[in-house]
């Protein structure tokens, strides 16, 4: 599906056929025929976005005609639960006659709801987008830090199955958005530093700082979590250190009843109670004891002194 727009100094309006704004959405075989031939589209201008998902880009070039073309490939997180599973890209070419945007109809939607009365160019309409897009990252950042802090006040009360699985799902998705806001700084700061925006200065300069925003928290948070992470190790530690501990003193209270019980059933002569009608009871008696205060002394021993 194409959608014609125009883009002036009169804001955006949407038109029939033409537009210096072409909005390209799942487009047939056929649109992507019309598109190539009626503009200087690259080859793989369509498929840029599923052979790398995960990439940013950002090339000017200039065409045989020495007129000057810019392909752009930006990174939309479509989920804030699966951002890995839910991204998507933003394909754009720009010449001096026409802007051409492959994406999401959803993203320009948000966009033109937004942000519509603010676009007079088509510089401004790729900040805008970014914009947007920046403020996907920065959501699903603030969902990550409640995230966290669902984590952190978890351990407090001991650390189980659902904040082990919630602190791993969590450290993935930082991993995965770190990756992405590093690569697409580097387009941003490309597109800022290009004569692209040079009438938009205000808005790239905000643009950038949401960048750096993003890129600075999620650098944090990963931080945060790795420290939450440690502090479950040790706690996990302790726990099998304790049970360890149990353990061994379980099994060697059991073992000194044994080993009373053994001595007590040699045949040979000269043992104790030996000839005695209670002398099965004082041995149990006897076996109880020991295990009763070897137990006592076991327990109060304070092994981290």
């Amino acid at each position: 599906m194409i959608d014609y727009f125009s883009i002036s100094n009169e804001g955006v309006q949407k038109n029939i056929r033409e537009g210096n704004w072409l909005s390209v959405c799942n487009p047939t075989d056929r649109e992507k025929e019309q598109l190539h031939e009626a503009y200087e589209l690259p080859k793989n201008f369509f498929s840029l976005g599923e052979k790398y998902s995960n990439v940013s880009f950002f090339k000017k070039y200039q065409t045989e005609d020495e007129k000057p073309h810019c392909l752009m490939l930006f990174i939309n997180i479509d989920s804030i639960d699966e951002p890995e599973s839910r991204s998507s890209a933003v394909t754009v070419f720009l010449t001096q006659d026409v802007l051409i945007t492959m994406s999401e109809s959803s993203l320009i939607e948000e966009v033109l709801n937004n942000y519509k009365s603010e676009i007079f160019t088509k510089a401004g309409l790729i900040l805008h987008t970014l914009q947007i897009i920046n403020e996907h990252y920065l959501i699903f950042l603030k969902k990550q830090r409640e995230t966290i802090e669902e984590i952190s006040q978890g351990t407090s009360n001991g650390s189980n199955k659902n904040i082990l699985e919630k602190t791993t799902h969590t450290e993935k998705n930082l991993v995965y958005i770190d990756n992405l806001l590093k690569e697409q700084r580097k387009t941003i700061t490309h597109l800022l530093d290009s004569s692209l925006v040079a009438s938009d200065r205000d808005l790239a300069i905000e643009i950038e700082l949401q960048t750096k925003q993003a890129t600075t928290s999620v650098q944090i948070y990963r931080e945060m979590l790795s420290s939450i992470s440690g502090l479950i190790d040790s706690m996990m530690d302790n726990r099998l250190n304790q049970l360890m501990k149990f353990l061994n003193t379980a099994s060697l209270l059991l073992a000194l009843p044994t080993l009373i019980f053994s001595l007590w059933g040699i045949n040979t002569g000269g043992l104790l109670w030996r000839d005695s009608e209670i002398g099965s009871i004082m041995v149990v008696l006897l076996a109880l004891l020991v295990s009763i205060v070897s137990g006592i002394y076991l327990f109060k021993k304070d092994y981290d002194a």
